[in-house]
């Protein structure tokens, strides 16, 4: 029971939310009215409610709702329009709460004042709209105090102005346009800008015709006339045209070029020029209508020509009178319906891509060839290091060799003792004597003995291995000594006095002790040969170490005749030796050893007789 309470609170609650939400969400979407003068079909009025609708969006997403409304005032003569009609408006929208009216097109305030209710009238109000006032003609543009007016000016002294530059060898100028109170308006004041021009080309207006009549007209002009259609919505006879379908009706009757004050016919046969852009017209609109529901003042926004007027082209009418490429196209003009030619435009662009291909071509091919000497390469590698590890073995081997003699007597004294010592405890067994001590001493003999014999069998077995093994925390002074006790047995049948000679202090690296060992028997090795013809009294090897900043430095030095200089550069070159049964790999391989472990090596002779070799590492504290 209190299981379904629950559920069910919490159902109300989530309806309480979402309806909140509602409520809130419908609050907060703007409701906007565009009232526009004349009929809906006219293609300026479209640009303009499209580029209204992209400024809002953009903004509001879609938490606004436009209403459109369309007043036909062309269909009434001037300052008669119905008030039944607009009643309708009034009627239609007095319940909605409306946040701004937009007002658009030639004379639309004029009804709207005398006509509409209070609610409509004291609305935030943008009102974009003709002003002929720098021709001497006044109209009213604002509806109230609230009312940001988007001034639109006809600038169509630098249209016509643009027209000449653009063929400066016209023999005169033909202005065409329609019979409708919009098109004699606006021809009216296209006269009047013309004679603001110091020009002295010849003009004719045809205003009063038939659009087969104006065809007729237009196709017997010649190619240097200019045509210029102010505004073209109705014939003489009545019939009703949009002004871009004048345009083109023209365009196809005639061999001279056509301007217009507006974008209205770009695409449709216009050439283009200096002219009012609708989309612009439109944006601007809606540009202005954001800021007031933002809570902009109205009267602090301002208008300038450059927002909606702009120098815009169609290249194929470019191209019709050779203009594609004239200096005489305004720097920044919009260029429309242009037919690229990739390769001309792009064919530095084309080339560099060629070149590219072409190097890249090139770069494979280079990188196929390397890949093959690569991999030649690495096989005569892999054979190499396999003759050296040979090599390698092979040294190791033939040095082992040569010890093994003073091995089998450096075995022999651990063997001896152990034998000697378990004698002595059956003895001391046999005599029935109780001295435990005495016996724990002899049984300890011999297994110091024992460990004795089996590290130096550890030691040869490592050094006949072929392999290298992973580096290890080494004491350098215990490998030290291990190294001369294994020699000691040679140094001693040679008369050779071996001396060591080692830090105070514990020295560790990190190391191959097997490798490190390698190096140390080459080195005392080369000495013990290099005395063969010296006295044995002055036969003596010493063994030292020494610490150097953050390096330990090992050096074997002898008595010896020292470094012949003609061979001292190739000394740890492979191959050289001065042995008749050596193999000149050994100083080869210390040296690969010894900078393996990011040390280095070096010999040097010593004043008075003798040669010094030594070797240095990075040392590791013992923590």
């Amino acid at each position: 029971m209190l299981k379904s309470r629950i559920i069910s609170l919490v159902i109300l609650l989530t309806l309480i939310s979402s309806s909140f939400s509602n409520t809130q969400q419908l609050q907060d979407t703007k409701n906007i009215l565009v009232l526009f003068s004349y009929s809906s079909d006219g293609p300026a009025y479209r640009r303009i409610l499209e580029g209204i609708r992209q400024e809002l969006t953009n903004e509001f997403g879609d938490s606004y709702t436009l209403h459109t409304e369309y007043l036909q005032i062309e269909l009434y003569p001037p300052g008669d329009y119905p008030k039944q009609r607009f009643d309708s408006y009034n009627e239609k929208y007095r319940d909605i709460k409306l946040d701004l009216l937009i007002c658009v097109g030639v004379n639309v305030i004029n009804p709207i004042k005398k006509l509409a209710d209070s609610y409509l009238l004291n609305l935030p109000t943008v009102s974009a709209d003709l002003d002929f006032s720098n021709f001497g003609y006044n109209s009213d543009l604002r509806l109230n105090e609230q009312t940001a007016v988007v001034r639109l000016k006809f600038n169509i002294e630098k249209t016509l102005s643009t027209a000449l530059s653009l063929f400066p060898k016209a023999s005169s100028i033909n202005f065409v346009s329609g019979t409708s109170d919009l098109d004699n308006y606006l021809t009216s004041v296209t006269k009047d800008a013309f004679n603001k021009i110091d020009n002295k080309i010849k003009t004719s207006f045809d205003t009063d015709l038939s659009m087969d009549e104006t065809i007729k007209l237009v196709h017997n002009l010649p190619k240097n006339d200019i045509i210029f259609v102010p505004y073209f919505t109705t014939d003489n006879k009545l019939v009703r045209y949009h002004n871009t379908e004048a345009i083109r009706l023209i365009h196809n009757g005639t061999k001279a070029p056509i301007f217009h004050i507006s974008d209205l016919g770009i695409g449709d046969g216009m050439l283009g020029g200096y002219v009012m852009n609708f989309i612009k017209v439109g944006s601007l609109t809606g540009n202005v209508a954001v800021k007031i529901l933002k809570g902009a003042d109205p009267n602090s926004i301002k208008i300038t020509e450059s927002d909606y007027y702009e120098y815009v082209f169609d290249w194929r009418e470019l191209k019709r009178w050779n203009l594609e490429n004239s200096e005489l196209i305004p720097e920044g003009s919009t260029i429309l319906f242009e037919e690229i030619n990739y390769i001309d435009k792009y064919k530095w662009i084309v080339g560099v891509v060629l070149l590219f291909l072409v190097l890249q071509s090139l770069l494979i091919a280079n990188l196929v060839r390397l890949n093959r000497n690569q991999k030649l390469l690495t096989k005569k590698i892999i054979e190499s290091e396999s003759r050296y590890r040979d090599f390698l073995h092979e040294d190791r081997s033939l040095r082992l060799g040569q010890l093994t003699a003073s091995l089998s007597h450096e075995l022999n004294q651990p063997l001896t003792a152990i034998l000697s010592n378990a004698q002595a405890g059956i003895n001391f067994i046999n005599s029935n004597e109780s001295n435990p001590e005495l016996l724990k001493q002899i049984l300890q003999k011999i297994v110091d003995n024992d460990k004795r014999g089996a590290s130096i069998i550890s030691s040869i077995r490592s050094m006949m291995k072929l392999e290298s093994r992973e580096k290890e925390k080494v004491d350098l002074n215990s490998l030290i000594n291990e190294v001369s006790a294994v020699y000691q047995s040679e140094t001693t049948k040679y008369n050779i006095r071996l001396n060591v000679s080692l830090s105070d202090e514990p020295i560790f690296i990190f190391a191959d002790r097997v490798q490190i060992e390698q190096v140390l028997l080459n080195l005392i090795s080369n000495a013990s040969h290099s005395m063969e013809k010296t006295k044995a009294a002055k036969k003596e090897i010493t063994v030292s170490d020494f610490i150097k900043n953050e390096d330990v430095i090992v050096s074997v030095r002898d008595n010896g005749k020292g470094i012949d200089k003609s061979i001292k550069e190739k000394l740890f070159k492979p191959f050289l030796t001065l042995k008749k049964e050596g193999m000149g790999i050994g100083l080869s391989i210390c040296r690969s050893i010894i900078e393996d472990h990011q040390g280095k090596i070096w010999a040097e002779n010593i004043p008075g007789g003798g040669a010094k070799f030594s070797f240095s590492l990075k040392i590791i504290k013992d923590e």
